[in-house]
């Protein structure tokens, strides 16, 4: 399969030894795109339109906060958003805003009608479920899962790097199955998901057994055995039952 921008990192990833690829792949690009939105993405005006009508979850804006890379940018983007946005909401609650009523003199001035709720509650509702960057990540993340399937499909070394994998976490295992009966034939499908249930419980397994030597090694008794995999077990396997990413 020709070498494309989504075969070299899935090549990259797969070709290292961790609980979930996949995760490694959405963490990879996810601090690609917080970063784009912070540099480039400020001087293109199609882009400050879209982070204005849509916005950022509270996951995105923390982590475009905490990088503290660029705090003037993110006020800049915020700024914009909150014009935007105040414009919508004042239509929307059919409240005439301050700097509206100080333009239109006395008459305009703290006029007020009854706001329409369901209106209100519907765009709030809609608007909370959108954000830029969820929606490249989640775009991007369909693709390297079609990738994943035609690679293991045509590409030996792919496969046996597959095969001989840690697993995925559960939501990533979720989108692989998915990936699977989308892009792959009925015949394609059973190679793929007897190696891929096969490979997931053998690790399960094996993870399952780390944790409980990390519970025993609680045990006086046990103090001076060895951890041998098992000390950053408990980290893992909450990552590999979850997805989730944040946790040291």
């Amino acid at each position: 399969m020709k070498e494309t921008i989504y075969t070299i990192p899935v090549n990259e990833v797969f070709a290292e030894k961790c609980e979930c690829p996949l995760c490694e792949l959405e963490s990879r690009f996810e601090k690609e795109t917080v970063d784009y939105y912070l540099g480039p993405s400020l001087m293109e005006p199609d882009n400050r339109i879209e982070t204005n009508e849509t916005g950022f979850c509270a996951r995105h804006y923390g982590m475009m906060y905490n990088t503290q890379a660029n705090r003037l940018g993110l006020g800049l983007i915020l700024d914009t958003y909150l014009l935007e946005q105040n414009k919508k909401l004042s239509k929307l609650m059919r409240v005439e805003s301050k700097s509206q009523g100080e333009k239109k003199g006395l008459f305009g001035r703290g006029k007020k009608t009854s706001s329409n709720v369901d209106e209100v509650y519907k765009y709030i509702s809609e608007h909370l479920e959108e954000c830029c960057i969820c929606s490249k990540l989640s775009y991007t993340m369909s693709r390297y899962i079609e990738v994943i399937s035609h690679l293991y499909v045509r590409e030996k070394e792919f496969r046996e790097k597959f095969n001989d994998g840690l697993g995925f976490c559960m939501p990533h295992l979720k989108l692989l199955i998915e990936g699977a009966k989308k892009h792959l034939s009925s015949s394609q499908q059973d190679e793929f998901f007897k190696n891929l249930f096969s490979m997931q419980i053998n690790n399960l397994e094996r993870l399952e057994k780390e944790v409980s030597w990390f519970t025993q090694k609680f045990d006086y008794r046990n103090n001076d055995k060895p951890w041998g995999t098992s000390k950053d077990a408990l980290i893992r396997g909450i990552k590999k039952v979850s997805g989730l990413k944040e946790l040291d």
